[in-house]
């Protein structure tokens, strides 16, 4: 049986986050440094170029920190930002239209200068857990330094991850663009999205969507 897993939280990550979130046992980790261009802020999506990454601008409240808790978003930060971009790259997937909304609400709830970037993480995660049917991971505040978790916080470990394909609205010219944020997988799949298998040790028997 795979080891429980310890996720950073992040701003609707890859699928893959909430696939290993699904083992049983596993936590977010919500005491731990902030570790800068990672899936924390950084949304992962594609564009008629190819994978693109749409980075949230935060900053640390103090200098003497580095703490997730003490992160917030800065003047930069502006809804309109995430959402045109969304529109632009995204707003021909099937389901677009049906998730944006509630997208659109958490960005102008979340995404503002000031705001803790940490709760609009959890928010954008277990929005997304929702979407899927599936539960969200319990979260720790307790300082965990690894041993006996199958610790995913490190940066290095998102980084070409097995996929498995879904049909994209660039894959004719692009081919398959792997590791993309929730959103993408979402947009395109819709309540398919729970059903692509999983390479990372799904502890459920079966997804479910809430009745």
């Amino acid at each position: 049986m795979d080891a429980p897993a310890l996720l950073p939280a992040a701003t609707f990550p890859p699928l893959a986050w909430f696939q290993i979130a699904r083992r049983t046992g596993s936590q977010v980790c919500l005491h731990e440094n902030y570790v800068k261009q990672s899936l924390r802020n950084r949304i992962a999506l594609v564009d008629a170029q190819g994978a693109t990454h749409l980075t949230l601008p935060v900053h640390r409240r103090s200098a003497e920190t580095r703490s997730v808790q003490d992160v917030r978003f800065t003047n930069a930060a502006k809804p309109d930002l995430l959402l045109k971009s969304l529109r632009t790259n995204c707003g021909s997937t099937p389901y677009f239209e049906h998730f944006f909304p509630e997208v659109e609400d958490w960005a102008h709830a979340h995404l503002q200068p000031g705001l803790p970037w940490l709760d609009a993480a959890l928010a954008s995660s277990r929005w997304a857990c929702h979407a899927l049917g599936w539960p969200h991971p319990e979260v720790s505040q307790a300082y965990q330094k690894g041993d006996g978790w199958d610790d995913w916080r490190p940066k290095a470990r998102w980084s070409n991850l097995p996929a498995t394909r879904y049909p994209q609205v660039f894959e004719d010219r692009l081919g398959f663009v792997a590791g993309r944020s929730i959103l993408d997988v979402l947009f395109h799949l819709g309540p398919e999205a729970p059903s692509l298998p999983s390479p990372h040790g799904n502890s459920d028997p079966a997804p479910h969507r809430p009745a």
